[in-house]
């Protein structure tokens, strides 16, 4: 049996490394949906254009300045990303609305403000945050891996951090990823209005 739904796209977004794909992956099986991954919608992008079309997107393949060094360059890295990135997945779920396609579009490139853009009853959002750089060190170690990476995880939690304040400006729902044992039930309640 299918769970009801009262959308037909479905954003979550939030920082690498706290579960958001865990979660986009729950809530497909829940809903019976497909996920698209906006990493793949990403490379595919940077993969069939220039740096003159997409500058950010091809920064880090580029580096020809200091612009986005350190943490707080990094995030603004993400957040200019997000920005490029918002006309080409506003396409992919302008498409879904119009054939009535559920998906769950999940990733570290939505921008709030193109969530909050769609004046549209059939999309709707959830933004993840995750409070504790340790956690996220440790979900990375579980995922992939290799040594741990506190510098990835402080960029995380700097990220993550700015797309809370931001939804909350916005009026956007934001949940805790942790407890984990919760997550699906507290999202699901957040869709339905509960």
């Amino acid at each position: 049996m299918t769970a009801n739904r009262n959308w037909t796209v479905l954003w979550i977004g939030g920082a690498s490394g706290i579960g958001k794909s865990s979660l986009a992956y729950e809530l497909a099986r829940y809903y019976d949906v497909n996920v698209l991954e906006v990493d793949d919608i990403h490379l595919s992008v940077k993969t069939v254009t220039t740096k003159e079309q997409f500058p950010v997107i091809h920064y880090w393949k580029t580096g020809e300045d200091e612009k986005y060094a350190g943490v707080d360059g990094t995030v603004n890295w993400l957040i200019d990303v997000s920005k490029e990135m918002a006309p080409v997945l506003k396409a992919l779920a302008d498409r879904h609305i119009e054939d009535n396609l559920p998906v769950i579009i999940e990733g570290d490139f939505i921008h709030p403000e193109l969530a909050a853009a769609f004046n549209h009853p059939q999309v709707r959002s959830i933004f993840i945050h995750e409070y504790e750089q340790q956690q996220i060190v440790q979900n990375y170690a579980a995922r992939e891996g290799g040594d741990f990476q506190h510098g990835r995880a402080e960029v995380s939690i700097a990220y993550s951090d700015w797309i809370a304040d931001t939804c909350k400006r916005l009026g956007l729902d934001v949940i805790e990823s942790r407890p984990w044992s919760t997550v699906l039930s507290r999202a699901i309640m957040c869709l339905d209005g509960v």
